[in-house]
């Protein structure tokens, strides 16, 4: 009886984790500190753009390894046994949190940094932006429009 409920447990736990495996940003959702927000537009075109990686929010990582932790310890309480069952509970469970935060670090979007001049004018902007599904990633002399408000911005292209 007591098995069933540590492996219900242990997969209800390692579900927290698949929602945090994205890649690519949805380009129509908004940050809750976007609502009510005022931006400024421009039309711009990308003069260089690279690579990143985002890594993966605190909130993820807080929650991976929290249920690395809950898998680990529920795999700790069913192996050990008599005494050991504790040093078995508590070692099992470190190393859940190890390996939940480790997974957590993988975790992350794939990113552009794109560098866009305002076009005709001599101001340039850096922004860093996730991959949106709807665009792709966006290489240099791109035609856009350029959002910049609220501390953040980001470029869509036409």
């Amino acid at each position: 009886m007591k098995t069933k409920h540590y492996i219900a447990a242990m997969l209800a736990a390692g579900t927290i984790l698949v929602p945090s495996c994205t890649s690519m940003s949805d380009y129509d959702s908004i940050s809750f500190n976007d609502l009510g927000g005022v931006h400024e537009t421009m039309p711009a075109t990308v003069t260089a753009a690279r690579y990143v990686r985002a890594g993966a929010s605190n909130e993820t990582k807080t929650w991976s390894t929290l249920a690395g932790t809950a898998i680990g310890a529920g795999a700790g309480q069913l192996l050990g046994g008599g005494s050991g069952r504790v040093v078995s509970t508590v070692g099992f469970g470190l190393v859940g949190a190890a390996a939940g935060r480790g997974i957590a670090e993988g975790f992350g979007t794939h990113a552009q940094e794109l560098t866009v001049k305002v076009d005709g004018t001599k101001k340039y902007y850096t922004v860093t932006q996730p991959i949106y599904k709807q665009f792709g990633a966006i290489p240099e002399g791109t035609h856009g429009t350029l959002h910049v408000g609220n501390g953040r911005s980001r470029f869509v292209p036409n």
